[in-house]
């Protein structure tokens, strides 16, 4: 069964002897010559910098319903805006199981060997900066251990003693003394006072008789 392509073309404006239909025929061509079945075309006459572009957003539509196993493009500038769009659209038709294939560039072609082997070589990098990354993280969770600070999430506040946070600190005692003494932190004690809390109502008080 032939792989079933979707071809995608771009040019910035309609005049100044840019003309899209020449890209559709360039990659008519490699389809015959690679075997593939095209199943559509999609356009945009447009900037390549504009965040939506009414020809790509079609061309995903049918990407999502399983329309197509090959996006096809001359190069990588006509379908992606920038570096970082470029990674996340090659990683959702990725996740969509359907290749990105411009080309004229040998690297970013995921249906030619070295297109292949780039990927795998993307997906390596990827793992050791998210590694990278993780180890971080545990160093510097490690190095707050090593001070003695507190890790995680600070304790929640006890309402029920905010009157005597009042008094506490209506005695002098300050912020910080009175997270030591009654939990918490000495931030979350003075916005809670500060905000007027009342403790809540005990149960005994709300049930009924």
């Amino acid at each position: 069964m032939k792989p079933r392509a979707l071809l995608y073309a771009r040019v910035s404006t309609a005049d100044k002897g840019q003309d899209y239909t020449a890209q559709l025929d360039e990659l008519q061509r490699v389809a015959d010559q690679r075997g593939w079945q095209v199943v559509g075309q999609q356009w945009d006459v447009t900037s390549g910098t504009k965040a939506v572009r009414p020809g790509l957003v079609k061309l995903l539509a049918r990407c999502r319903a399983g329309e197509c196993d090959i996006v096809a493009t001359v190069a990588t500038d006509r379908i992606a805006r920038s570096t970082k769009n470029l990674i996340d659209l090659v990683d959702e038709l990725e996740a969509l199981g359907v290749e990105l294939a411009c080309t004229r560039e040998g690297a970013a072609d995921a249906t030619t060997p070295q297109g292949k082997a780039f990927r795998q070589m993307r997906a390596v990098f990827a793992e050791l900066e998210r590694n990278l990354i993780a180890e971080r993280v545990r160093e510097g969770l490690r190095v707050r251990k090593a001070r003695g600070q507190r890790l995680g999430r600070p304790p929640r506040l006890d309402y029920k003693r905010l009157g005597d946070a009042r008094q506490l600190r209506a005695s002098g005692c300050s912020w910080t003394a009175i997270a030591t003494q009654l939990g918490g932190t000495r931030g979350a004690w003075e916005r809670a006072l500060s905000r007027g809390l009342i403790p809540p109502t005990s149960t005994a008080e709300v049930l009924p008789p």
